[in-house]
């Protein structure tokens, strides 16, 4: 009966350390895939989803190179070109400037394909379909008992590696699922595309941070 219950014990954790060694190696090369491209561009669907039901629905849209980035989302336009951040509120036509200091374990539109790497443990879960397309799902369990999100499931295509779509859960299961609906691969940027253009945007009120 022993003998039986160790053999048990052993098939369990050789299947989740088969299922670590799987996630790991689609992670890896969804990494690799992104870091090959000078840069990208996604829009985006967000669905805030509670006890089933979608509670909120909004858009936007984000374009990468490296660690530079501009993500739109709603109201809020935001612009790093790598150690600044420009935050345009259009309505209000509100700018604030400051270092970019990103917290740790924070989402970061330019490291999303490199989150797994700290902070995770990670595991397979099973091969789904997001618009029909075949996609492996990853779940991403943080360690560290403050972070925002305890769980994040990835979905990743099977054919080319590229992100599809991804769910934030929180504490109490509320669920920030994004969806990819289209993706621009290997696009080129001028380094000027990432600063905030004052002279084609109307300012109101600029708040500058960086010498505080």
């Amino acid at each position: 009966m022993k003998r039986i219950f160790y053999v048990m014990i052993l098939v369990v954790i050789s299947i989740t350390v088969k299922g670590q060694g799987e996630a790991k190696s689609i992670l890896d090369k969804m990494s690799e895939t992104y870091k090959a491209m000078p840069g990208y561009e996604i829009a985006f669907v967000q669905k805030v989803i509670s006890e089933s039901e979608v509670i909120e629905r909004l858009s936007g849209s984000a374009a990468v190179a490296k660690e530079k980035f501009v993500l739109k989302f709603q109201d809020q336009h935001i612009y790093c070109n790598g150690p600044v951040l420009w935050t345009y509120l259009v309505e209000t036509q509100e700018l604030t400037i400051s270092n970019f200091e990103p917290e740790e374990g924070a989402i970061n539109p330019a490291k999303i394909y490199d989150i797994y790497k700290e902070g995770f443990n990670f595991e397979y879960k099973r091969l789904d379909e997001v618009n029909g397309e075949p996609v492996h799902v990853i779940e991403l369990i943080s360690t560290d008992e403050d972070a925002d999100y305890p769980k994040i499931s990835m979905y990743i295509g099977q054919k080319d590696s590229y992100l599809k779509g991804w769910d934030l859960i929180d504490y109490d299961g509320v669920i920030s699922a994004f969806e990819v609906s289209s993706f621009k691969p290997n696009q080129n940027y001028d380094a000027k595309f990432f600063e905030f253009d004052e002279k084609a945007n109307p300012v109101q009120h600029k708040e500058d941070l960086r010498n505080e």
